[in-house]
């Protein structure tokens, strides 16, 4: 989106680029409709994307023990760059082997069993890494093993309750053989602090260990309760807010499908008494009176905007429906397609001495016919509406060189102020300038615009000063190519 312009001079032409809002299938599955699977997947993606952090703590750790050993002696650290080398390259392994495998998983079904079955795996060697990381450091009389606190929150986060439970105890346990594997003398004693003579695991009395074990079982058992209860808290919210969610879009599907079943039985009646009150005005039922005739084309002039309205009504909700599968575009002509909406619309025109001046050379592009002719006829008809009587709108089409098509409509018109135009795609937004101008607008037409062009990701760039016109440039797409709105040519 994008603004230019000053909006404080009339005489100053304003650009304005409507973005591309196209979704992807996944956004535009609601959130209730998620599963638990798929939330899993994305869960444990960002998880994986925190083990990088872990892996650049480590090869730092790493750098700065080789330091220590080689460049610039620390008396009071003891590092030996393997061990952090090694749990570094582990964690980088297992983020690399979730990447290709999720990369090969392309779709979310199989991204959600793949990370179903390989959950519990990848916990168990996240602790078994962590746990060598305490050993190094130092499992007693140090702060390190008070690193689970990390995995037990995250696990709080990801995971049920109970599961969460299971991995605090996984944790524990780990740390509880680490203690015991010391003690017996089965794995050296290590850490990093041992210049400053700390004692070693065997050195240490057995109540001092269950102490050391008891305290940090302690912490982490209180860590998971609070953590878990939050999470538990929070997960309940979650699934009631959806039930509302589902709720609401259910009552919301209702009421628009009555909206459109009703808007559809008034389409046949309003153009019958369009067709009836035109009848009427030919003289085929024999002369009206002057006030009766008046009165007629009151009628005939309501009907044909209530027909318009309910037909771009029809063509919005049709373009704004996922129960169907959207066409396919083609490579097509535009200039053709503009061609004959000029054709179509050249009756209204004329009806106010307005002329089309035509440069249509030849423009293929990649679109969908259907949605090029509604973008083409709403933008046309802006620019008859809100042109003067005896004005021109100029139209032209071309080929780009790199592939695609450029249509610009030009009107000379009453324009749309600076602070205005961002607005003009809105569902039902006029202009106080427009709705004084043109009463019968349904204000559905760039609506539709903006619909149409997100899904076919054409280009949409307006230009337009107040008592001066509006220029519409419509940028298609060539094949396997997305666009976006490009300066408009006043010339």
């Amino acid at each position: 989106m994008a603004l230019a312009g000053g909006a404080s001079d009339d005489s100053a032409w304003t650009a304005y680029d409507l973005p591309l809002e196209g979704r992807t299938a996944e956004d535009r599955v609601p959130v209730s409709a998620q599963s638990d699977e798929l939330i899993l997947v994305r869960n444990l993606a960002w998880f994986c994307s925190l083990r990088w952090l872990a892996i650049a703590a480590l090869a730092l750790l790493a750098l700065l023990g080789w330091v220590s050993s080689t460049l610039i002696p620390i008396p009071w650290l003891h590092l030996d760059p393997a061990w952090p080398s090694l749990a570094a390259g582990v964690l980088l392994l297992l983020n690399l082997t979730w990447i290709l495998l999720t990369r090969r998983a392309s779709r979310g079904e199989r991204r959600a069993l793949l990370a179903r079955r390989s959950l519990w795996l990848q916990i168990l060697l996240d602790l078994a890494v962590l746990t060598g990381v305490v050993h190094f450091l130092g499992s007693v009389l140090t702060f390190a093993p008070f690193m689970y606190l990390f995995h037990i929150v995250l696990a709080c986060i990801f995971l049920s309750r109970i599961r969460s439970l299971v991995v605090t105890l996984s944790a524990m346990g780990m740390y509880l053989a680490c203690l015991v594997l010391e003690r017996t003398g089965a794995v050296p004693p290590s850490s990093v602090l041992s210049a400053l003579a700390l004692p070693a695991a065997h050195d240490i009395a057995p109540v001092v260990l269950a102490l050391q074990f008891l305290l940090v079982a302690f912490v982490s058992l209180t860590v998971w309760y609070l953590a878990s209860r939050l999470s538990s808290d929070l997960r309940r919210r979650d699934e009631e807010l959806f039930a509302i969610n589902r709720r609401l879009e259910a009552a919301t599907e209702e009421r628009a499908s009555h909206m459109l079943q009703t808007t559809h039985q008034l389409k046949a009646p309003f153009a019958a008494i369009h067709a009836n009150a035109q009848i009427l005005l030919t003289g085929h039922c024999g002369s009206l009176p002057s006030a009766a005739v008046g009165v007629v084309e009151q009628i005939a002039t309501r009907c044909e905007t209530l027909t318009r309205g309910i037909t771009a009504m029809l063509q919005l909700a049709n373009l704004r429906s996922q129960a169907q599968n959207p066409p396919s575009p083609a490579l097509l002509d535009v200039s053709e397609t503009v061609r004959a909406c000029l054709a179509a619309m050249k009756p209204q025109a004329e009806k106010r001495g307005i002329l089309f001046e035509e440069d249509l050379s030849p423009a293929p592009a990649l679109a969908v016919q259907d949605h090029v002719v509604m973008i083409i006829d709403n933008i046309l008809s802006n620019a008859v509406s809100y042109s003067l009587d005896g004005q021109h709108v100029r139209v032209s089409s071309r080929a780009k060189p790199g592939g695609g098509a450029l249509v610009v409509v030009r009107d000379c018109g009453i324009g749309i102020p600076a602070d205005k135009l961002p607005r003009i795609f809105d569902d039902y937004y006029r202009t106080t300038e427009a709705a004084r101008h043109n009463r019968g607008s349904t204000g559905l037409g760039l609506a539709i615009v903006r619909q149409t062009a997100s899904a076919g990701s054409i280009g949409v760039h307006v230009e337009s000063a107040p008592s001066r016109g509006t220029v519409f440039t419509l940028d298609f797409p060539s094949p396997g190519r997305k666009v976006h709105g490009i300066p408009a040519d006043r010339g």
